[in-house]
């Protein structure tokens, strides 16, 4: 009986709480030549780590949707026998977080299927999003959309809630980095398993909830040649945020349209 009871305690509860989902459009300002850190002094944010990787799950279904509908063709390995022969047609689309590696951007607009429950966080599908007027506005100032997304969670007092990874853009290593690189292929540009994809826009947003909401973000953006310890900028912050409104937050590198609505289940 008290494992039992432990181990309970030990397990969020989500459906008991209030649930919000968070909408995020993130997009290239283009001064790439721009290098400059917005940092707030008040946060430790001395390791840019994340607790909750909803968007690997959202790319990776998106890029075997796009295989599946003949837009991209299937990963290639390696080891895989029908690939290396040529035979396009033998191999499966079946992209792992493995295959990220060789992608040469990740898709705008991550999707996953629409659900409507409160046993956990998840990612909203395209069509439950609200933000199509931004980036038409966007798009037509020639601003180029890094990703779009928004998720599903929770609130929780700032000590419970998890950072969430934000990440998207085009892979920034130089060809040289790449082992044994072959031609490109549409979204595709090579082999390798040895190597962890540096994006353009990486790191984490946190939202909690305390009488207020509240956004603690830490992003940094890379352009090519960027590595783990050398990157273009920085980008972190901390604000109170009121439910429904529209907040802009805004670097040399990049622009970002954030949204907290109530999701009243």
């Amino acid at each position: 009986m008290l494992i039992t009871l432990l181990a309970m305690l030990s397990v969020p509860s989500y459906a008991d709480g209030r649930w919000f989902e968070i909408e995020v459009l993130v997009f290239d300002q283009g001064q790439t030549q721009s290098t400059e850190t917005l940092r707030n002094e008040e946060l430790d944010l001395s390791q840019y780590q994340y607790d909750n990787d909803l968007l690997t799950p959202a790319y990776l279904y998106t890029l075997n949707g796009q295989c599946a509908n003949g837009e991209i063709s299937p990963p290639t390995r390696a080891n895989d026998v029908f690939a290396l022969q040529g035979q396009a047609s033998g191999a499966s689309c079946d992209y792992n977080a493995a295959d990220l590696v060789n992608l040469q951007r990740l898709p705008k607009v991550p999707k996953a299927e629409a659900q409507d429950h409160t046993a956990s966080p998840y990612v909203l599908a395209p069509e439950q999003l609200q933000f199509d007027e931004q980036r038409q506005a966007l798009n037509r100032k020639g601003k180029r959309v890094l990703v779009h997304t928004g998720w599903r969670f929770a609130g929780q007092s700032k000590r419970s809630a998890p950072r969430f990874r934000l990440f998207g853009g085009e892979q920034v290593a130089t060809l040289s980095e790449l082992p044994e690189q072959m031609a490109q292929d549409g979204l595709l540009l090579a082999p390798s398993t040895h190597y962890e994809p540096q994006w353009q826009l990486d790191g984490f947003l946190k939202v909690h909830l305390n009488h207020y909401l509240y956004i603690t973000s830490n992003l940094v953006t890379r352009a090519l040649g960027d590595t783990d310890t050398s990157v273009s900028g920085e980008f972190s912050q901390f604000r109170r945020v009121i439910s429904g409104e529209i907040h802009y937050f805004d670097h040399p590198q990049i622009g970002m349209l954030v949204q907290i609505r109530r999701f009243n289940h």
